[in-house]
């Protein structure tokens, strides 16, 4: 029972700071907020548990707000979609690549530490492969929240900032029918998440979520939006979970690793920028919005971002819709095989 309103004390007192971080426009600052939050109680003596199925809630909550949103947008009205399209692969192959030699080969990380490292994005699904590998996940986050933390900074740079607060609180207007799809969607996503799981299929709740929104969205008459509170809920218990992995590192440590994470993520945004001036040279499109479309960050941020510019958000949000599909894929099923051929030779 103690546990519970440790938990609950812990969870509250997080959102509310995220909440104050974000009234005064921080972008991010639901997640951000509580990894500060967890770090600083630490350092007084407090530790505040999460819920044990914190992961699969935010891969549940991210796959179907993402779901939900692929059916408004479209790259239709794209020239060169085939070649774009292959030209974002590309990148992602570049920015893994490149990450994966430096962690592995300059930094001394196991293989699997820098595979999970190197993956341009989606941190939900890292923790979720993480936890399945029973790889130690502490450098891996760090990696990951650093390379958040630059990409929005330098996003907010390029944006600036209206100094608008923004809405702690916006209560969900659900109809009974909305309600019921919505049910409907994570149920499907969930039950089929599990058969994945038993299959030992990585991380598979996210994908089966954006599946069951895609297609369930897709096929009904009715325009379904996720409960904006639970996402602000999901990005504070990430936010919870990160920084329980940041407090394991004594100082030094937690610098030397946020150093070679930071040297990554700036080689990185100047390889994706090459890209992008190459890109953008065969297929005439904006270079600004492919170096949003295509940088290693938050589809949430570079959205934004692109909106504030007025730019072709909804070809940002495809991209990294996209390209949080392949990343969250490919790593899932090359450890699934990884494991498949590990059986087959013991």
């Amino acid at each position: 029972m103690m546990k519970l309103i440790k938990m609950g004390v812990g969870i509250i007192l997080c959102a509310m700071i995220g909440g104050a971080l974000t009234y005064i426009g921080i972008p991010l600052a639901l997640m951000f907020g509580p990894i500060l939050a967890i770090i600083i109680f630490h350092r007084f003596g407090l530790l505040f548990p999460i819920p044990k199925h914190t992961i699969t809630f935010v891969q549940v909550t991210l796959g179907t707000s993402v779901g939900l949103m692929f059916n408004q947008v479209s790259l239709s009205d794209a020239d060169n979609l085939l070649l774009l399209l292959l030209m974002l692969v590309v990148c992602l192959a570049v920015q893994f690549s490149f990450s994966f030699f430096w962690f592995h080969r300059k930094v001394g990380w196991t293989k699997q530490e820098a595979m999970l490292g190197s993956v341009p994005g989606a941190m939900a699904a890292i923790l979720a492969l993480t936890d399945h590998t029973h790889t130690p996940p502490q450098k891996i986050v760090i990696s990951h929240t650093i390379r958040l933390i630059i990409l929005i900074l330098l996003a907010g740079l390029v944006v600036g900032s209206e100094g608008d607060p923004q809405p702690l609180i916006e209560w969900p207007t659900l109809t009974l029918e909305s309600t019921f799809w919505l049910l409907v969607i994570v149920t499907v996503g969930v039950v089929m998440g599990l058969l994945l799981q038993r299959l030992r299929v990585p991380a598979p709740f996210m994908l089966t979520s954006l599946g069951a929104a895609t297609l369930i969205q897709g096929w009904i008459d009715v325009q379904l939006h996720f409960p904006l509170m639970l996402t602000e809920l999901s990005m504070v218990l990430i936010g919870m979970n990160i920084g329980n992995h940041f407090i394991v590192f004594p100082l030094s440590a937690l610098i030397k690793n946020i150093y070679s994470s930071a040297q990554v993520v700036i080689i990185n945004i100047i390889l994706t920028f090459l890209i992008t001036v190459f890109a953008a040279w065969i297929t005439g499109y904006d270079i600004a919005v492919l170096l949003l479309a295509w940088a290693p960050g938050s589809m949430e941020a570079m959205t934004f971002a692109a909106i504030t510019m007025n730019l072709d958000a909804g070809f940002v949000m495809s991209n990294h819709i996209i390209r949080m599909v392949i990343i969250q894929t490919i790593p899932s099923v090359v450890l699934f095989w990884q494991e498949r051929k590990g059986k087959k030779e013991g």
